[in-house]
């Protein structure tokens, strides 16, 4: 289950780490399913593990997903350099450079409302900036260029 999150929620996570995906138009659970494939064909997502706790968020007109990193089995490095090599593509940054960077910085406060809605597609919740994944030719081609042996 997606969970919409808002940046101010974001700005109390300085207990989490994540990645985050900017520029996710159409489906987040095509997204999420993607990356998680791609993720694991690099080698990236060990022992059958995926991204099971991913939100989704709006900044900056774009609609974003934060890949929780918490309690998955990953190899760091090979995110921290498929993150790097991908930029461009799907503008991946960590959870804790995006909250001091785009947002202010974390603040130590609880949730006033900390009840999270079910992310619902029929929510006007996506913007035409975003990128879709038909415009890299479907998941299928999106592998970043990078081959891991």
């Amino acid at each position: 289950m997606i969970k919409r999150i808002t940046t101010d929620d974001l700005r109390r996570m300085n207990n989490s780490e994540g990645l985050i995906i900017q520029g996710c138009g159409g489906d987040p659970d095509e997204w999420i399913d993607g990356i998680n494939n791609i993720l694991t064909q690099a080698g990236i997502l060990l022992d059958g593990d995926t991204f099971r706790d991913v939100s989704v968020f709006e900044h900056d007109g774009l609609t974003n997903l934060l890949f929780n990193m918490d309690n998955v089995n990953l190899d760091i490095g090979r995110l921290a350099m498929w993150r790097l090599q991908n930029h461009g593509t799907f503008g991946g940054t960590w959870l804790s450079d995006y909250v001091p960077n785009r947002l202010g910085g974390f603040v130590d406060s609880p949730s006033v409302d900390d009840t999270d809605e079910d992310f619902d597609e029929s929510d006007d919740f996506y913007e035409d900036e975003d990128v879709e994944p038909e415009d890299y030719g479907g998941w299928g081609d999106i592998d970043g260029g990078m081959t891991m042996q």
